[in-house]
């Protein structure tokens, strides 16, 4: 396959760690505290409850300093596929509970991102809200995030985790106008797990600039229609949609029919790790699979490069 650019927007950085990855770390550093045999365990996944099983096997390294090695190694594998931008997602809960400490703590993140970078790539990175969270609890680690949004830390926050049937947007709605007020660009998962309804929700109560997912919104032509007529954003991830089940099988993922109406998307990895995929295999399933070509590849690449949450671009695209 010929090597296209790209752009990645949907990647959590705490989904990224695999098993070759992790036997490279160890050999680093033996003291990194996930154990490979234990980790072997979490393979293969397969479905939504192997998915949320695999979670429970990067619990002992639940902590930013932790995933230095981690991303390291995963913004080489960027340089490597030809990726010129990225987003990355951070769990809110692994930032500091204090306001200042957590500044520090990313703007030594990301003075080390910036070395890593070698003008090759740009790395920006958004805060993601748990949607399992409690009203009060979200809007905490949302002031967090503006703190870090001022300080020119983060491009954004995302809303990511439980399924959306059992956590609406609605209940967040005050966070998110605040958030939308103080000029923040704004992710939300919706229509993955759930109806139209989910991504109605987020619609109506979180001013998404992007969505993640989208699956289950073309099952509404209006919604279709919306998306297009506003240019909303769908961050495409096809692999993470087949393995947690959303997707039967990729033969009947929508990302054809977003590609037939003229949406704007992306395709994204998501949690490369559990679901063992990367960009260069997305683009392959995609040609593979839809007969993808250079000309939509090309336009993927416009259109996701157009969507990121950083204004400035510091090098040529």
């Amino acid at each position: 396959m010929k090597p296209f650019p790209k752009v990645e927007l949907h990647c959590h950085l705490e989904g990224i760690l695999d098993r070759a990855m992790l036997a490279d770390i160890r050999k680093e550093n033996p003291a990194f505290p996930v154990d490979p045999a234990a980790f072997e365990q979490a393979y293969p996944v397969v479905d939504f409850e192997s998915f949320l099983n695999w979670w429970k096997f990067i619990q002992p390294a639940w902590a930013l300093t932790s995933f230095y090695p981690v991303l390291g190694r995963y913004i080489a594998r960027l340089k490597a596929q030809g990726v010129r931008y990225a987003e990355i997602m951070i769990a809110a809960s692994l930032f500091p509970g204090d306001a200042a400490a957590a500044v520090d703590v990313m703007a030594a993140l990301r003075e080390w991102v910036n070395r890593l970078e070698d003008s090759l790539i740009q790395v920006e990175f958004l805060a993601t809200l748990g949607r399992g969270h409690s009203p009060e609890a979200l809007a905490e680690l949302a002031e967090r995030a503006l703190v870090l949004h001022k300080a020119g830390l983060i491009v954004g926050v995302a809303l990511a985790g439980a399924p959306e049937k059992d956590c609406p947007v609605k209940p967040f709605q005050r966070t998110f106008d605040r958030l939308h007020a103080a000029g923040l660009s704004i992710e939300i998962h919706a229509g993955e797990w759930c109806g139209t309804e989910s991504v109605r929700d987020a619609l109506e109560y979180g001013h998404p600039d992007r969505i993640g997912h989208g699956v289950s919104l073309f099952q509404d032509a209006c919604l279709v229609e919306l998306f297009k007529a506003r240019q909303i954003h769908i961050e495409m991830c096809p692999t993470s949609n087949v393995k947690t089940g959303s997707v039967s099988r990729i033969q009947e993922h929508p990302v054809r029919l977003a590609r037939d109406f003229g949406l704007s998307f992306s395709i994204n990895t998501d949690d490369p790790g559990p679901f063992e995929c990367s960009l260069e295999s997305e683009y392959a399933l995609l040609e593979d699979t839809f007969g993808f070509d250079e000309g939509d590849f090309q336009k993927i690449y416009a259109n996701s490069l157009a969507a990121r949450f950083q204004p400035t671009l510091r090098l040529q695209a």
